[in-house]
């Protein structure tokens, strides 16, 4: 199977690789309109595997139950061919990870805005019944300051079957909560622990359980060893409820967003009341305490089923405590942090002033129709190319009808109702495929449509052919009688009023649709559309330079002027007996005389 990456996907083109992985690649893809979209391909030793197939199968289903404006939609899949791939919305922004080890961490208020954004992340996918299982910085993309959680590879249902060997865990180990280090019972508790870690990164610039060895990492996540103390002040207690060791200790992700929208820079006190944990049990914690000292840092007391407590654990030496976090290298260091003073403690003299604290934001849950986004303005010039050869062509069709109004408007009917039908009938398939995803069944449903998208063509084209014939006439009239042209001439320019009201007059919408469509399939990159503007400005200029400079051809039917006079003389002179006169005439001279109705 090769190894190279193709051009196109089924109804994508891929522009650019944005990422990889060890289960696939990550392309900047553009579908049929356009749009940019997100491409998820499986690497081809790994869509050999069934298992990993079975992986990617329940990633589409669990982020198809997510509907939350903070978690990236699935668009389109497809599962069963040569190359899986999946694709999703395209989110124009940096990971958390690449944003905080570029930039520093986090201010007072972003962190808030993070906070508050992945916690509704959170409840929309728990609400779902899925459980993500793999929260972490670079799962996190930030769009113009919001959250937006990505990746559920590793992602399952609750109480669905795990894929995973006894024995096994999938997942960056900084960032796993400790039930999963031990292959116990996973809840969506984990997530709750994960998504803390993750803001703890953002706070810090390194994660809660220090760096070192896999083994070192691993036994700090699973004694509860958080390096809380480089947190700020005001966002300790926050941390320390999520990051408890025991899953039934840590709140929901409800009373974790309530928890959320408490948090304020100004407020070293971190007051609680009693919250909901995962397994619904009602827990009670402190109340107006103030975080004078590290006994913040332990689990809350379950004052309600008091119980004698456990001896404590033997110090650990000094030469088993892990290596200290060393943070990665910045291109620049990132500004003071705000005043973190603990309460009891004098403010720093040269302190800034904190940052109010920003109003709680009502969550407003998503629609269920995916929304447009705008590409950036690379990508918008690319596309007012494709449109603007679309227009040059329209032109060149034009002036190539004046120069042989007989011949070139029919093939403009012509090609007017092909694509009328084409896009009858495949874009309603794109948009089954937006809905629900790609399907064996597409190749039969689009024979199955097929009739239908013919009858419903003809039948537009009866009433949309006649419209823009009646506005060729009103043109011929203007030009005739207020331009003082001769018959012929007006009546050619009028024939290229025809052949553009096609197109342009109201109900042309499909043939113009699938002209863009078939011109984003076509033209591959910014390059090639400026080759194609050139050309076509080309032609369309030397077609509007031999229009105006040549009489018409008729053939296959006679100039109007002289049908005009016979039918003067058969004595048929009103407005409607020269209008189906010559109507039946030019029918005649196209062989379709048996369809006149006034024959």
């Amino acid at each position: 199977m090769s190894t190279q990456a193709p051009e196109r996907l089924g109804p994508y083109r891929l522009v650019r690789k944005i990422g990889e992985g060890g289960m696939g690649v990550v392309h900047l893809g553009l579908d049929g309109e356009g749009r940019e979209v997100a491409v998820k391909v499986l690497h081809p030793h790994v869509a050999a595997d069934l298992k990993a197939r079975d992986r990617l199968t329940r990633e589409v289903e669990t982020m198809r139950r997510v509907r939350s404006p903070y978690v990236a939609e699935v668009i389109d899949a497809e599962l069963v061919g040569g190359q899986p791939y999946v694709v999703t919305r395209f989110a124009p922004g940096r990971t958390l990870e690449e944003t905080v080890l570029t930039d520093g961490p986090l201010e007072a208020r972003e962190l808030i805005r993070l906070a508050q954004g992945l916690c509704q992340a959170l409840v929309s996918i728990h609400a779902a019944d899925v459980i993500h299982r793999d929260f972490k910085p670079s799962n996190v993309m930030l769009v113009d300051g919001e959250p937006l959680v990505i990746d559920f590879g590793i992602a399952h249902l609750v109480n669905a079957t795990r894929l995973t060997q006894t024995g096994m865990f999938v997942g960056t180990p900084g960032y796993l909560a400790p039930e999963i280090i031990r292959d116990s019972d996973i809840t969506q508790a984990a997530d709750v622990h994960s998504l803390a870690s993750t803001v703890f990164f953002a706070a810090t610039g390194g994660p809660p359980f220090g760096t070192g060895t896999f083994e070192a990492v691993c036994f700090n996540i699973m004694e509860g060893r958080a390096q809380l103390d480089k947190a700020p002040a005001w966002l300790r207690g926050w941390l320390s409820r999520a990051l408890q060791v025991d899953a039934e200790a840590r709140p929901s992700a409800p009373a974790l967003l309530r928890m959320a929208r408490a948090l304020d820079p100004a407020v070293t006190t971190f007051n609680e009341t009693s919250f909901e944990g995962p397994t619904g049990t009602k827990r009670l914690a402190d109340r107006t305490r103030t975080m004078d000292s590290f006994s913040d840092l332990l689990p809350p007391v379950d004052y309600a089923e008091p119980a004698p407590p456990p001896p404590p654990p033997p110090a650990p030496r000094r030469e088993e405590r892990p290596p200290p976090y060393v943070p990665a290298p910045v291109a620049a260091r990132p500004l003071p942090r705000a005043d973190q003073r603990v309460a009891g403690y004098p403010a720093p003299t040269q302190a800034r002033p904190a940052p109010p604290s920003p109003a709680p934001r009502q969550y407003t849950p998503p629609s269920a129709a995916p929304r447009q986004y705008t590409p950036p303005a690379e990508r918008r010039r690319y596309l007012f190319g494709s449109q603007f050869v679309g227009l040059l062509t329209l032109v060149t069709l034009v002036a190539l009808t004046v120069m042989m109004p007989v011949m070139v408007g029919a093939i403009a009917v012509a090609l007017a109702i092909v694509l009328r039908t084409g896009e009858y009938l495949f874009g309603d398939l794109v948009k089954r495929r937006q809905t629900r995803g790609s399907s064996a069944a597409d190749p039969l449903l689009v024979l199955v449509g097929t009739p239908w998208a013919l009858i419903k063509s003809a039948l537009v084209s009866v009433v949309h052919v006649p419209f823009a014939l009646l506005f060729g006439v009103c043109v011929w009239g203007v030009l005739h009688w207020a331009g003082q042209m001769s018959v012929n001439e007006a009546a050619a320019y009028a024939a290229g009023a025809f052949a553009a009201g096609l197109f342009v007059l109201p109900g042309g919408g499909a043939p113009r649709q699938a002209v863009t469509r078939t011109l984003t399939s076509v033209l591959r990159s910014p390059g090639a559309a400026l080759v194609a503007v050139v050309l076509m400005g080309a032609a369309a200029m030397f077609a509007v330079m031999f229009a105006l400079g040549q009489d018409p051809v008729w053939s296959p039917w006679r100039a109007p002027e002289s049908v005009i006079d016979d039918l003067a003389d058969e004595a048929t002179q009103t407005t409607m007996g020269l209008i189906t006169g010559l109507i039946g005439s030019l029918m005649d001279g196209l062989g379709l005389g048996f369809v006149n109705p006034w024959s």
